[in-house]
């Protein structure tokens, strides 16, 4: 088993491996729409290009005997495109595929994005949909393990092409799969204790920098204290919010528009897009909650990841993996006026992005992903019990791309929702519109679509007062 491809998953994508369980998919997706179908030759192609630059897309995640050592990821000796790679086409209620509409493209994709990865192959799937309309559609739907949202530009940098007309390395041609390769016992109990052993060093070391650095920046310590603090007052947070507990079936939705008034609400507001978007959402989840006999939940509980890349390596020139960290916020859902809720939302997203605790939670990841697994998802499960929803923003691609030569004119993200949080809102930008996905809990929030129109409206309502604030 010399020389090949062998590396642990680092804390962030552990983070997502360990969580993975029947009510909570770490799955997230991305839904491209598409002028028209592209090329079969084509498309596979571009994936076999895309899989070329990202090996990551080669690779599944090995778990060692007795949980001994970090699962880590391996280049799949049997890997079959085919497998990987799904077609299929759209219905409608009159039978005809060619009127099928963008809800029925969500009704469609609910049950595929729900269903598990098969654990023993790389962690991805691309489906080809004939419509809507005369359009195509390409769902790719991956598992948290192998990227965050902005990692997941990577894959689609390397899967795109910035025109229409740009050349496609030729398919490789059908060759037989690799067999199963099933090493002795012995061998990959010898290979989980070697890597326990490089890993109990590497923790080793990481503790004695932590104790020196906690020596000479007495400071640290007092972070790592109020991390404490802020982990045990949010967990220890309680709400009447119905979004809570879930089952298993995932109901998808989306809407776009455009970026410009939200650039300026942003500007005119003197906030950031992430207070902007926040509004909007707390709008929306303070109607439903009033429309669903709620009217006494007065906050919820929201996480927001915080991408740790710098601008640099964002967007296109973004690579794989799960470089990423969250705050958990309250959200003022109460408040009926849109520019006092944006006012108190900046407040307390500000606030929480500049906690000194905030800091060490990468530390804080390294640290948990030394625990065994059970304790892990307990840690995970006991953490998220006082979130509601999440809300995430993927910072986008404002270029249009192509595939195979048709081109993407839209681009829905997808996020996973966690235990006790049913509900995920994610926002991509993308040539110049901004792209919202909706995941949700069928049981906690059946009434999906009607939340969808409602934060639309929501947004729209915070565009025209900062029009107003700004004449």
């Amino acid at each position: 088993m010399s020389g090949k491809v062998s590396e642990p998953l680092s804390a962030e994508d552990l983070s997502f491996w360990y969580s993975d369980q029947p009510r909570q998919r770490t799955t997230m997706a991305m839904l491209l729409r598409l002028d028209r179908r592209p090329s079969t030759d084509g498309l596979r192609a571009a994936v076999h290009r895309a899989i070329a630059t990202v090996p990551r897309l080669r690779q599944r995640v090995v778990d060692a005997p007795f949980d001994l050592a970090r699962p880590r990821w391996e280049d799949d000796p049997a890997f079959d495109l085919d497998f990987h790679l799904r077609r299929y086409a759209l219905s409608h209620d009159d039978g005809a595929p060619e009127h099928a509409t963008l809800d029925d493209l969500f009704r469609a994709l609910g049950p595929i994005y729900e269903r598990p990865f098969d654990r023993s192959r790389p962690l991805w799937e691309l489906i080809e949909l004939d419509g809507p309309g005369e359009g195509a559609a390409i769902f790719f739907r991956l598992h948290h393990a192998v990227a965050d949202g902005v990692g997941g530009n990577a894959i689609l940098a390397a899967l795109t092409d910035d025109r229409p007309d740009a050349p496609l390395p030729l398919a490789d041609a059908p060759s037989r799969h690799g067999a199963w390769e099933n090493p002795p016992f012995s061998e990959l109990l010898g290979e989980a204790l070697r890597h326990r052993l490089e890993e109990n060093a590497s923790a080793a070391a990481a503790v004695v920098r932590a104790g020196w650095t906690t020596l000479t920046q007495p400071s640290n310590l007092g972070r790592a204290v109020r991390l404490v603090g802020a982990l045990v007052e949010d967990a220890l947070d309680t709400t009447t919010s119905p979004l809570q507990d879930f089952g298993p079936s995932r109901h998808l939705s989306g809407f776009d528009l455009p970026f410009a008034p939200l650039r300026s609400t942003r500007d005119a507001l003197g906030g950031k897009m992430i207070d902007v978007m926040l509004t909007a959402v707390a709008g929306a989840v303070g109607t439903w909650h009033a429309a669903n006999g709620f009217p006494e939940v007065k906050e919820v509980r929201t996480l927001v990841p915080i991408n740790l890349r710098p601008r640099s390596v964002q967007g296109l020139a973004a690579a794989t993996g799960n470089r990423a960290t969250g705050i958990n916020l309250k959200l003022p859902i109460a408040e009926k006026d849109p520019l006092l809720r944006f006012e108190e939302i900046h407040q307390r997203v500000t606030e929480r992005k500049q906690h000194p605790a905030v800091e060490l939670l990468p530390t804080a990841a390294e640290v948990l992903a030394t625990l065994p697994r059970p304790l892990f998802r307990l840690l995970a499960y006991a953490g998220s019990q006082s979130i509601n929803l999440i809300v995430t923003n993927v910072p986008g691609i404002m270029q249009p791309r192509y595939v195979a030569g048709a081109r993407i004119t839209a681009g829905y993200p997808f996020a996973p929702v966690a235990p006790h949080c049913p509900v995920s809102v994610a926002l991509y930008g993308y040539d110049g519109r901004l792209f919202v996905g909706l995941d949700a809990d069928a049981a906690a929030m059946p009434d999906l679509d009607d939340f969808r129109d409602t934060l639309a409206q929501s947004f729209e309502e915070l565009i025209r007062a900062a029009d107003k604030e700004r004449a």
